[in-house]
């Protein structure tokens, strides 16, 4: 054997054994099964049964699957012509539409059709459930909310121009407005979930995020980019950020996830005091989760803990090809393999206590979000595989969740900040407030040097991802 072959050999060898001694070993399952169709969609619980999306796309034919909690199909649909959205899980009604502007309810257990209803066009935007009920854009301007019992219509609301996006917790926000290619920007509608009726309205130019929810304020952003935190009820503006061209991702708790620099960098700003800090991505953002006073990140190599209230990095994981990740009970669930070649699909499930996993399971596709059941953890892929792991203890220590300053349960005092601006207006900045305002995310690092900031401010930005150089 010549030496150069001997050399290869060796190479593959080593590279073998790296993968055998540093991959975990997988979790035996409490049971497994398998259907012949592929899953579209999340597992949903509805009452004590499990619903889920399966198919064959390329044939375009549809339907829901019902299993019980020993993964046994206990029911099918009737078939569905057009690949449906997400189903939405009541007390024992499913309701699912599809991109055939059809919609219909399904009796849990059972699967049988207890309704359908037609909207005269496509949804632009796939329901969502609003309490009982479910609201659905029928045409380009209209929002009509569902009952989810009988399909009927509970109310309608004609805006004068078209609705872009919307989202539901104790008041409904409809962003709208008339898209100019070269100026685009929208304004603020709050419906009331049980009437329709308007709350209030909000005329500043906006952006398009979706409207992110937490106790009672509710999350904007201006067609700039700057966050604003505005009351549920009263439509006023608690809250300015300073920083320009972000993009608003995800509420967890009192905290505000957000993307700046067209997502290469993350902003954490707590919404008790505006204070805020920010990390740089290695690449694109997979997902983030939050446990007690810890921040999950994973992008599409890495998994990183660090501490939420400022930033400091915990531990950092390396996970190679990252496909999804998940907020999962006390952690995060992340699908991953060890190479783009590699045939096995990894799916974790890491808390922020240790960078290893409390659980791994293997499959040859994408894993969907787990569904915590009864008697266990339950893990669905894209080709059609069903098991059910069993609960692990959590590695999570306990932690003290109350909101920082808070006082009285449920009325934190930057939320009831009696310097509201009302809807129509823009905030008055305070005396404590600087004369300079950062004008973009690329200022940022231009600022480490300031004092530190009060409650109007920015802190100094920190950036642990330096740190590992």
């Amino acid at each position: 054997m010549s030496s150069k072959l001997l050399g290869i050999m060796l190479i593959i060898i080593g590279i073998l054994t790296f993968h055998l001694l540093g991959s975990q070993s997988e979790t035996k399952t409490l049971w497994y099964r398998d259907i012949t169709d592929k899953i579209y969609s999340d597992p949903v619980s509805v009452g004590d049964h499990i619903v889920f999306v399966a198919g064959d796309k390329g044939n375009r034919k549809f339907k829901l699957y019902e299993i019980d909690n020993s993964g046994n199909t206990t029911a099918q649909s009737a078939e569905l012509p057009s690949r449906p959205y997400m189903p939405l899980s009541f007390d024992n009604i499913v309701v699912v539409g599809d991109l055939a502007k059809m919609i219909r309810g399904f009796s849990v257990p059972g699967l049988k059709l207890l309704w359908e209803s037609a909207t005269p066009e496509q949804f632009r935007i796939p329901p969502i459930k609003t309490g009982n009920n479910l609201l659905i854009q029928g045409e380009a301007s209209v929002l009509f909310c569902l009952d989810s019992k009988n399909g009927q219509p509970i109310w309608d609301h004609t805006f004068t121009d078209t609705l872009v996006n919307y989202a539901s917790d104790k008041v409904i926000v409809c962003l709208h407005g008339y898209s100019d290619i070269k100026n685009t920007s929208w304004k603020a509608t709050a419906l009331d979930p049980e009437s329709g009726d308007v709350l209030w309205t909000m005329t500043l130019p906006l952006g398009a995020d979706t409207p992110l929810f937490t106790q009672n304020v509710c999350v904007l952003t201006s067609n700039e980019g700057e966050a604003m935190v505005v009351d549920q009820f009263s439509g006023n503006i608690l809250y300015k950020h300073q920083i320009k061209g972000l993009r608003t991702a995800q509420v967890l708790d009192e905290y505000l996830i957000m993307l700046a620099a067209g997502g290469s960098r993350l902003v954490c700003m707590s919404l008790m005091d505006g204070s805020s800090w920010t990390t740089t991505m290695q690449s694109t953002l997979a997902g983030v989760a939050k446990s007690g006073n810890r921040l999950l990140i994973a992008d599409k190599k890495n998994v990183r803990c660090l501490e939420i209230a400022n930033g400091a990095i915990v531990w950092m994981r390396s996970l190679e090809d990252v496909y999804n990740a998940f907020p999962f009970r006390n952690g995060i669930f992340i699908t991953h393999k060890d190479s783009f070649l590699s045939r096995t699909t990894y799916g974790s499930y890491i808390e922020t206590g240790s960078p290893n996993s409390l659980w791994v399971a293997f499959d040859k596709s994408n894993f969907m979000k787990p569904l915590t059941i009864e008697n266990g953890e339950l893990l669905i892929t894209y080709d059609g595989s069903i098991r059910l792991l069993p609960r692990v203890r959590s590695s999570q220590t306990p932690v003290n969740l109350e909101l920082p300053g808070q006082k009285t349960p449920g009325e934190p005092n930057f939320w009831k900040d009696k310097n509201a601006s009302e809807a129509t207006k823009l905030p008055v900045p305070s005396p404590a407030v600087k004369k300079k305002v950062i004008e973009s995310e690329d200022e940022i690092d231009e600022e480490d040097d300031e004092k530190p900031a009060t409650s109007d401010m920015l802190k100094p930005a920190v950036d642990d991802w330096s740190k590992k150089d």
